[in-house]
């Protein structure tokens, strides 16, 4: 099991500005720069999320035609916590057992890991205030043309 920060995205490297070949793999796969469609298995709380954020995720360049398990989890689990965060504001965060002692409720720890999870994956898309304030997005209409891009029918590659 690997120890320590996790790997930061090439594309989030490169919409940071770091521009040191040291720095940025240069032979690492690049899947087709394509907005991927929302899973069907996702519910309708889910599904909104997805389609609050697909834009900008587009738009920023981390998102790619392989990347839609990343973000299906990411809106599961962001959906799960706030259905969870709800119940827990209606029924309070502790439980009273039979024998009468005050424990906390399941829901708690459950929703907790939900919302690790929604961490977990929003860094690994760059969602969260941190990613966001090192990325500068050029708008769609900034990036220069591409030949290559022009011949394979992709309207838009990210750099």
């Amino acid at each position: 099991m690997k120890t320590g920060r996790p790997r930061k995205p090439t594309a989030l490297k490169v919409l940071e500005g770091e521009t040191r070949p040291s720095r940025v793999p240069q032979n690492e796969p690049k899947p087709r720069p394509i907005r991927p469609n929302c899973p069907a298995f996702l519910n309708k709380a889910a599904r909104s999320i997805w389609d609050s954020l697909v834009d900008d995720l587009d738009a920023m360049g981390t998102l790619t035609i392989v990347d839609p398990s990343h973000f299906a989890a990411y809106c599961a689990a962001y959906e799960e916590a706030q259905r969870l965060t709800l119940f827990i504001d209606e029924h309070g965060y502790t439980d009273t057992t039979t024998n009468g002692n005050v424990v906390q409720r399941p829901e708690v720890s459950v929703r907790n890991k939900a919302w690790d999870r929604v961490a977990k994956f929003g860094a690994e898309l760059g969602i969260g205030a941190a990613s966001r304030s090192r990325i500068e997005v050029k708008k769609q209409d900034e990036q220069p043309d591409d030949p290559t891009a022009k011949a394979i029918g992709i309207a838009a590659v990210r750099k």
